[in-house]
């Protein structure tokens, strides 16, 4: 087998594993892609990667309950309150809340992976003149799931033009 033939077979080879495959564009970052939600009552869980809902709303001295419902552990980790340890599928972590506010917390396993507790009426003590508030369409892009596809359809189409280009090359050899 000539270096011609090894190296068109080893194209065919990885055109024809990307196209059965189905390799698709990457999805950057870690944690929840399906854009922010928000909910109220007291119950958070952390379910494909994401904090649901992202924001949720209660009122001072409730009981606040994160679930892990994931098959991989999570944390709550925040400043000056959370859970440090990992949870494991099925694990709770309970907190409460006496002030009113908005309280931050992420997951330090999965970066993006981020959600608030909102207290209260949400004030904060924020000054809303200084503060810009964007949609969050605008913040977090839509994910396309159909990108394998496009990329499974130009696999078979560049594996078929490498097996066209090999059988070309084998009937142009001689003692082929």
């Amino acid at each position: 087998m000539t270096i011609r033939t090894r190296r068109a077979a080893a194209i065919v080879t990885l055109a024809l594993g990307a196209s059965i495959t189905g390799v698709s564009t990457a999805s950057a970052g870690g944690g929840c892609h399906g854009g922010a939600t928000e909910g109220r009552g007291t119950r958070i869980e952390m379910l494909d990667a994401c904090f649901t809902p992202t924001t949720l709303f209660a009122e001072p001295g409730d009981t606040i309950t994160f679930v892990n419902r994931d098959e991989f552990a999570h944390n709550v980790t925040a400043n000056g309150w959370g859970n440090f340890e990992d949870l494991g599928e099925g694990e709770r972590y309970t907190t409460s809340f006496a002030d009113e506010g908005v309280y931050a917390y992420a997951c330090t396993l999965h970066p993006g992976m981020s959600g608030s507790v909102v207290i209260g009426d949400a004030d904060a003590g924020a000054d809303a003149a200084s503060v810009e508030a964007l949609p969050v369409a605008a913040a977090v892009p839509a994910s396309d799931d159909r990108g394998w596809i496009a990329a499974g359809a130009a696999g078979l189409l560049i594996g078929a033009a490498a097996g066209a280009g090999i059988a070309t090359v084998r009937r142009r050899s001689p003692g082929a």
